[in-house]
């Protein structure tokens, strides 16, 4: 389980006594356009991680504009009216920085993580990337060439690709369904001109959120801010589509794979719902490692699979909670039963206060090692403004944890693994293959 995504349910203070052990320190500012800024100060650290989140991705398409988001995302590296390509990355590799990006579904991330004597050339260039990118047309159709073969690449990759058939199950015709990066025929369909009005429409001020965290002053950091990204405030965007899904239903999609591929699972809780610690705990009992029950019913007792793990995600106002499996087809059936086993004895004769009791200590630990990086500080704090418009605290974190019990893990998990309601995706090689 992603140590940020247990660091942030919801809720928020000021520092207390957890943070307070390390000195580390809050802030927030929101500019006049609408911008918003928060940071994180770790004096004890001589680096800094800074993160430029735009709230747009593939929900915010249409079908015609799949995959415009992760397009545009590739696109602004190819240079900016300051920088050429190469120049961008050189500038931050040559003192020994690193920059990325990456498209959800719900954001876009441009973040860099570099000492903390170059915090301004890290603005410097993230600033560029998002308000100046030159979008030449002759850069889109190369870039269109390379996303292609990204795409391809990602649909021979069965226990990955599985994810994206899950959803389709799960969202039907909704946005959340589609992938991504889009399709080969939606890539090439992009223009130009879309990709610019794509910009100009969703990287507006009050879109956009930057979170930094390490040894850095907050002023220092709003004033090297509001000098460099210029953008207008947009007035708010568009809603998207409400989200709706079909009833529960099992996929079998046959591809040239060998093992079997399975992805098990239903609606989650959003992110800052009231239920989500009780539901990670479940999630992790479940299939958190390899002392979860289904790791060690299914691989360890029974070796019917060679992979089999839980996962969880939570969006502004929807979430995935599952299970993958992957095995030999011809175990397929014996897996599911398997699966459907556990989930009737959870329900039926219950957990125990030391399974519990486990589960809070595992997250505990994996909170504090998963966050002793300025790089994951900055995706939690950047993720806790987005959708919660708070801050909480590791201390605060750890009270949350602390507060789940043995009754309210129950009660989800009477919800949660109820058989009848589960969605499923197979895939599976195709039948000249088998």
């Amino acid at each position: 389980m992603d140590a940020a995504a247990i660091a942030d349910p919801h809720g928020a203070t000021d520092m207390n006594r957890g943070d307070a052990l390390t000195h580390s320190h809050y802030n927030k500012t929101t500019l006049d356009n609408g911008l918003t800024i928060v940071s994180e100060q770790m004096p004890w650290v001589r680096s800094v991680s800074v993160g430029i989140w735009v709230k747009t991705g593939s929900i915010c398409e249409t079908d015609a504009q799949a995959g415009m988001s992760h397009m545009l995302e590739h696109m602004v590296f190819k240079g900016t009216s300051e920088r050429t390509g190469f120049e961008i990355v050189q500038a931050i590799e040559g003192v020994g920085g690193h920059i990325n990006a990456f498209t959800s579904r719900e954001l876009t991330c441009y973040y860099a993580q570099i000492l903390d004597d170059h915090l301004d050339l890290a603005l410097d260039i993230l600033c560029s990337l998002v308000s100046d990118p030159l979008l030449t047309d002759d850069d889109l159709q190369r870039e269109k060439l390379v996303i292609t073969e990204e795409i391809r690449h990602y649909e021979d990759t069965p226990h990955e690709l599985i994810f994206d058939y899950f959803s389709k199950t799960l969202y039907g015709d909704h946005p959340l369904a589609r992938p991504i990066m889009g399709s080969v025929e939606s890539v090439a369909s992009i223009t130009q001109k879309q990709l610019l009005q794509y910009r100009k429409t969703r990287y507006t001020a009050d879109e956009i959120v930057v979170a930094a965290t390490g040894n850095l002053d907050h002023d220092g950091l709003v004033k090297g801010l509001s000098s460099r990204l210029s953008l207008e405030n947009g007035g708010g965007v568009a809603e998207v589509p409400e989200i709706t899904t079909p009833p529960p239903a099992q996929d079998v999609i046959r591809r040239s794979v060998q093992g079997a591929h399975i992805c098990r699972g239903l609606p989650g809780v959003p992110y800052g719902h009231k239920l989500k610690m009780p539901v990670l705990v479940l999630s992790n009992l479940l299939g958190g490692g390899m002392s979860s029950r289904l790791f060690q019913r299914i691989r360890e007792k029974e070796a019917l699979a060679y992979n089999v793990y839980s996962f969880m995600d939570t969006l502004r106002n929807s979430g995935i909670f599952g299970v993958y499996i992957g095995t030999d087809p011809e175990k397929m059936d014996k897996v599911i039963s398997e699966l459907e086993d556990e989930y009737t004895s959870i329900i039926e004769k219950g957990l125990t206060e030391a399974e519990i009791a486990r589960v809070k200590e595992q997250f505990k630990g994996n909170l504090m090692l998963g966050l002793e990086g300025t790089a994951s500080r900055m995706f939690r704090a950047a993720k806790m403004e987005i959708y919660l418009k708070k801050f909480l605290t590791l201390d605060e974190v750890i009270e949350l944890i602390d507060a789940v019990n043995l009754d309210a893990v129950s009660k989800v998990a009477q919800d949660f693994l109820n058989n009848n309601k589960q969605y499923t995706a197979i895939i599976l090689p195709k039948e000249e293959n088998v």
